[in-house]
């Protein structure tokens, strides 16, 4: 649950500085995309023969936890959005979400299970520090880079 905290605090933080600053270019994507390959790689110390194997598989992960995060937001969004709803309504949502968040546990036991075949499992063990590591840091990047406007 910290996790999904975390993840709607950060987007939320970085949804107000591109607001001020415009959209993400693709220049800006990419600089991102080599800070997270340099900085994952380096925290759970692959080499590079585990990282050619690592990458694929890791972002395909992060692909289909966007998927379903979308379709996770867009059921929040219908459910603020609508003008009036019936408890049994409520509880379709939330068993959405909960069905959702059961997908996500089960991406990441599906491509856990594909990266231990190809890396150590103590440097999966340390995936999920780095991926909090590096988030913090981009926060707090990010945080010190764009002022709110009052």
């Amino acid at each position: 649950m910290k996790n999904y905290l975390f993840i709607i605090l950060f987007l939320f933080g970085t949804g107000i500085c591109f607001a001020q600053t415009g959209k993400l270019t693709d220049e800006k994507r990419k600089e991102f995309e080599a800070q997270k390959v340099a900085f994952f790689t380096q925290e759970l110390e692959l080499s590079p023969e585990e990282a050619a194997v690592f990458w694929p598989l890791y972002n395909e992960m992060q692909r289909k936890y966007r998927d379903i995060e979308k379709m996770m937001r867009a059921e929040c969004k219908r459910v603020q959005e609508a003008k009036e709803m019936k408890e049994s309504d409520y509880v379709a949502s939330i068993n959405f979400i909960l069905a959702h968040e059961q997908k996500m546990r089960d991406v990441k036991k599906e491509y856990y299970g594909k990266l231990m075949q190809v890396v150590p499992a103590s440097k999966i063990w340390r995936l999920e520090r780095a991926e909090h590591k590096f988030h913090r840091r981009l926060f707090d990047k990010l945080r010190r880079g764009c002022t709110l406007k009052k």
